[in-house]
C-alpha cells in the first residue's frame, strides 16, 4: 500500500477547511435535479392499496383508460408476465414478490395499478376511476403477530413469517459465562423510523425504440447494484440500460431501493413510447419510501464483580415489513458493532427476521448499528448501576486500550486504531462532569431534574458486501471498490469523474483538496463532475454513495488515477526537459528541475504535447492525459461465518448529553450536547463537523420525535409531517464538537468513516441522560422514542419507558 508521503507532494490543502466548491450552484438554485431536467415526459401515478393485507379479486381499469389524456395503464398481473420476481439477498426461503402487487397486497401503500397520462393531474384523476375488488385478510402487524403460528402468512410459499433465523457464536461463550460472577439481562424495543431527505425518490425513464433499450435518470444512491437489479428483473442485458444520476437532494440510505419503480417505469415507457416521469410525494415516501425496522432485542451481559464485561448474548428480532430484497440484512450488519468499544471475549447472536404488513425496510443511516449500540450502551449503564459504579468508570474498565490496536472482535471485525479512553476523558472534561454532578444534586433538592448520559460507539465504514449472504451461502458481491477517471485538459487543469455520486457530502471539495496536494496546485484548478452516466463513468457493482466508503475506496480510486496521470506527466516532462525523472519536482502547475529551476515546463505545455504535438512524446508513450483506476480495499476478508469483517474502517465517538426533564409534562430539554469524534485523518474538518452534527440530529429525531405508528389494522398513522415529527433547529442545543485523529492504517490517507456516527451513538446518550435525570423516581429506559406521554406514565405508574 502506498505511504502518505508517496501520495501527497504538498500538505497545503488536505486537512484545511477550504471553501466548498458545490455550494454556489445549490444556493443559486441552478443545480439540476431529476425534476429540473428539460425532457418532454408523460407522468405516472400509482394506485396504492388501502389495505395492509388483502387478496386482489378483480381490477377494472376501463374507465381510467377511456379518460382523455390517459396514455397507458399497467397492473401487477401484467408486471408479473413481463418481469422476474424480486431477488432476496439475505435468506433462502421461497418468497415470491414482484415490483407491484400481484394477487394480493402486503402493506398500505403498495402499488396496485400505474397510470400514465399527459400530466400528473390527469394521471391522479384517472386513479379515481379504477375499480379494485379486495378480499380483506387479517393483518400481521407486530413482531408478536408474525411469530404467532395462528397468524396468516405474508408469503404462503415460505411456510412461515420468519424468513431468516440463524445463530452465530464467536469465542468460547460457555466458558465465559462459567467464569462470570453475575449475568444481567434486559429486553429492549426500538421503534420504526426513517430518514426523510428533502428530495424524495425521482425517476425518468425513456425507451429507445431504435435499439430496444432504456435511458434512466434517477437520484439512486447505489446505481452499481441497481443497474444489475433492473436488468435482471426486466430480463435484458446491461448494454440495454443507460443509467444517469443527476444532482441528488440527500439520501441517507433510503434511496437504495428505487429500482423496483424504475422497472415499472421502463415497461410503461415502452408501452407509451415516450419518456415517463415520477416524482414521489411526501406521503408516498412516508408510506412506502422505506423505513428502518422496529426491533425486539433480548440481551444479557456476563460480568465480573469488578465491572469487566466478559461476553454477551443477544436475540435480535427485526420486523422487516414486506420487501424481500432487504429482509434480514439489519441483523447481520450488527456484527460490525456487536462488541462496541469494549474488550469482550465472546458473543452469541440469535438473529430472527420476520415479515409483516408494515411498509418496506431498507438501509437507513447506520443500518442496524443504532439499535446495537443502543442496547449495548444501555446495558453498560444498567450494569454500572447494578455494581455501584459510575457509568464513566464502567466504560473505562472495559474499553479496548490504544496499545491493543488493531483489535479483532470475536466475530473477526478488525478495529484498526483509536484511543477510546481519551475520547471519554476529553468529553468528561469538556462537560465538567464532577461539577455537573454537584449541580444535579443541588437542583434535585429544588424539584428540578437534570441528567447526563454517556454513549460510546463505533462508526464502521466501507461495507464488505459479502456480509449480506452470511446466512445463505456464496455471495454475489464481495469486498468493496470504486472507480475514478482523472484527466488533464488542454489548459492544464484537472477534471475528476468518479464511479460514485454526491448527495450532499462535499465530494467535489474534498477530492479537489487531495488532487491539489498530489499535483502541487491550487484546488481551484481541480473540477469534479458530480453526476454519473453509466456510459462514461467508471462504475462497478459496488458503486454508489453509501456505507461511509468515500474516504476509503472512492478516494483510493482518485489517488491511483491521479498517480497514473502524475507519473505520465513526469515522464513527458523528463523527455521535454532532458532531465532525469528522479530530479523533477512539482509546483504551482509546473514541473521543474530540482537542480536548475530555469528548466521548467507547465502542465499546459505538457498537455499540448500529449494532445496535439504528439510526435514530441517519448518513445512508446501513448497520447492523452486521462487515466482510469479502480481501487479495492485490500483488507476485506472472504465471507465466513467464523471470521469475517462486515466493514473495513472504524471511527469512534463519545456522545454526552445533558438534559432537563419536566416531570409534569414529560418534555425533555437538551441543555448541552458534546461530541468527541475520531475519524482518523480529516480532509476537511468543517465537513466532518457538519456530518457529525447532522447525523446526531438524525439520532435526536429518532430518540425523541420520529415514530411510524401503525394501528391494529396495519394502517400507518404518521403519513405526513403533521404526525411524523422531525427535529427543528429551534430546540436543538449548540453542539460542542471535539475532534481527535487516530489515523487508519488501512486507508491510503489514514481516513475513516464520517457520515453516520451521530445516528449510531446519540440514541443511547439521550436515553441514558433521561434515565439519569429520573433516577429519583426509579424510572428505567428500555424503549424508544422518549415521547412525553411515555415519560409521564413512567414517572407516575409504570417506572419504565
Amino acid at each position: 500500500m502506498l505511504k502518505l508521503e508517496e501520495i501527497l507532494v504538498t500538505r497545503n490543502w488536505v486537512g484545511k477547511p477550504v471553501r466548498r466548491k458545490e455550494d454556489t450552484r445549490f444556493v443559486m438554485g441552478v443545480a439540476t435535479y431529476v425534476d429540473d431536467l428539460d425532457i418532454d415526459c408523460h407522468h405516472v401515478a400509482f394506485l396504492r392499496s388501502p389495505y395492509a393485507h388483502a387478496r386482489i379479486l378483480k381490477i377494472d381499469t376501463s374507465k381510467a383508460e377511456a379518460l382523455p389524456g390517459v396514455i397507458a395503464v399497467i397492473t401487477g398481473q401484467e408486471i408479473a408476465r413481463q418481469t422476474k420476481p424480486v431477488v432476496p439477498r439475505a435468506f433462502n426461503k421461497p418468497a415470491v414478490q414482484y415490483v407491484m402487487a400481484v394477487n394480493k397486497v402486503r402493506y398500505v401503500g403498495e402499488p396496485v395499478v400505474a397510470v400514465v397520462a399527459e400530466n400528473q393531474y390527469l394521471a391522479a384523476d384517472a386513479l379515481d376511476l379504477i375499480e379494485v375488488e379486495y378480499e380483506a385478510l387479517k393483518p400481521v402487524v407486530t413482531i408478536e403477530d408474525a411469530l404467532n403460528p395462528k397468524s396468516p402468512l405474508i408469503f404462503e410459499e415460505a411456510g412461515s413469517n420468519v424468513l431468516l433465523h440463524d445463530k452465530m457464536v464467536h469465542g468460547n461463550i460457555e466458558e465465559i459465562y462459567k467464569e462470570a460472577d453475575l449475568v444481567i439481562k434486559e429486553h429492549f424495543k426500538v421503534h420504526r423510523y426513517s430518514s426523510t431527505p428533502l428530495e424524495p425518490w425521482a425517476i425518468i425513464v425513456k425507451y429507445e425504440r431504435a435499439n430496444d433499450s432504456f435511458v434512466v435518470w434517477s437520484n439512486d444512491q447505489q446505481h452499481g447494484r441497481s443497474i444489475v437489479n433492473v436488468c435482471h428483473t426486466l430480463g435484458i442485458s446491461t448494454d440495454k440500460l443507460r443509467f444517469i444520476v443527476p444532482d441528488s437532494g440527500g439520501g441517507f440510505g433510503v434511496k437504495l431501493a428505487l429500482w423496483p419503480y424504475i422497472v415499472t417505469l421502463a415497461l410503461l415507457s415502452k408501452k407509451a413510447n415516450k419518456p415517463i416521469k415520477w416524482i414521489q410525494t411526501r406521503t408516498e415516501h412516508l408510506l412506502g419510501g422505506t423505513h428502518a425496522p422496529d426491533a425486539d432485542v433480548e440481551i444479557d451481559l456476563a460480568l465480573k464483580k469488578d465491572g469487566r464485561i466478559l461476553g454477551l448474548c443477544i436475540k435480535d428480532i427485526q420486523n422487516d415489513g414486506s420487501f424481500v430484497h432487504t429482509t434480514g440484512i439489519y441483523g447481520l450488519i450488527k456484527f460490525a458493532t456487536m462488541s462496541g468499544c469494549y474488550n469482550i471475549k465472546a458473543t452469541s447472536a440469535e438473529l430472527v427476521s420476520v415479515v409483516t404488513n408494515k411498509g418496506p425496510t431498507v438501509q437507513n443511516r447506520g443500518v442496524g448499528k443504532p439499535t446495537m449500540i443502543f442496547v449495548l450502551e444501555r446495558m453498560v449503564d444498567l450494569a454500572a448501576k447494578k455494581l455501584g459504579l459510575d457509568p464513566a468508570e464502567m466504560r473505562f474498565r472495559n474499553f479496548i486500550q490504544p496499545g491493543q490496536m488493531p483489535h479483532t472482535t470475536p466475530s473477526g471485525e478488525v478495529y484498526e486504531s483509536g484511543d477510546y479512553p481519551e475520547c471519554l476523558r476529553k468529553g468528561l472534561r469538556h462537560l465538567g462532569y464532577d461539577e455537573f454532578r454537584k449541580r444535579q444534586k443541588d437542583l434535585r433538592s429544588k424539584g428540578r431534574y437534570i441528567g447526563v448520559g454517556i454513549s460510546a460507539g463505533v462508526e464502521p465504514g466501507t461495507s464488505n458486501l459479502g456480509y449480506y449472504y452470511t446466512s445463505r451461502g456464496v455471495p454475489e458481491y464481495m469486498g468493496n471498490a470504486e472507480g475514478a477517471i482523472v484527466g488533464v485538459d488542454y489548459d492544464g487543469n484537472i477534471n475528476v469523474l468518479l464511479g460514485s455520486v454526491d448527495s450532499g457530502q462535499g465530494h467535489a471539495t474534498t477530492t479537489s483538496q487531495v488532487v491539489a496536494d498530489m499535483l502541487a496546485i491550487h484546488p481551484d484548478r481541480v473540477s469534479m463532475t458530480n453526476q454519473l452516466d453509466s456510459i462514461i463513468s467508471p462504475f462497478l457493482g459496488h458503486s454508489g454513495v453509501y456505507s461511509n466508503k468515500f474516504n476509503d475506496v472512492d478516494l483510493g480510486a482518485v489517488i491511483m488515477a491521479t498517480k497514473k496521470v502524475r507519473d505520465k506527466m513526469l515522464r513527458i516532462a523528463a523527455h521535454m526537459l532532458g532531465v532525469d525523472r528522479s530530479k523533477l519536482k512539482l509546483k504551482d502547475g509546473t514541473i521543474y528541475s530540482s537542480e536548475n529551476g530555469a528548466k521548467a515546463v507547465s502542465f499546459k505545455e505538457i498537455a499540448s504535447v500529449a494532445y496535439k504535438r504528439i510526435l514530441l512524446l517519448p518513445e512508446g508513450e501513448e497520447p492523452g492525459l486521462k487515466e482510469i483506476a479502480y481501487y479495492k480495499t485490500p483488507f476485506a476478508k472472504m465471507p465466513s461465518r467464523e471470521n469475517f469483517n462486515i466493514q473495513i474502517t472504524h471511527s469512534n465517538s463519545v456522545h454526552i448529553a445533558a438534559v432537563e426533564v419536566d416531570v409534569e409534562s414529560g418534555s425533555i430539554r437538551l441543555d448541552r450536547y458534546i461530541i468527541v469524534h475520531d475519524c482518523g485523518n480529516q480532509i476537511h474538518p468543517e465537513i466532518v463537523r457538519g456530518m457529525a452534527i447532522g447525523s446526531t440530529v438524525h439520532g435526536i429525531g429518532a430518540s425523541l420525535y420520529e415514530n411510524f405508528v401503525y394501528n391494529e389494522d396495519g394502517q400507518l398513522l404518521a403519513s405526513t409531517f403533521m404526525d411524523y415529527l422531525k427535529p427543528l433547529s429551534v430546540g436543538l442545543p449548540n453542539f460542542e464538537v471535539v475532534h481527535m485523529e487516530s489515523p487508519c492504517p488501512y486507508s491510503l490517507l489514514g481516513t475513516k468513516s464520517a457520515g453516520e456516527g451521530g445516528a449510531i451513538t446519540s440514541l443511547t446518550a439521550l436515553a441514558n441522560a433521561v434515565e439519569d435525570a429520573l433516577s429519583p423516581f426509579g424510572v428505567k429506559v428500555t424503549s424508544l422514542p422518549l415521547a412525553p406521554e411515555k415519560v409521564v406514565k413512567a414517572i407516575r405508574e409504570t417506572k419504565e419507558i
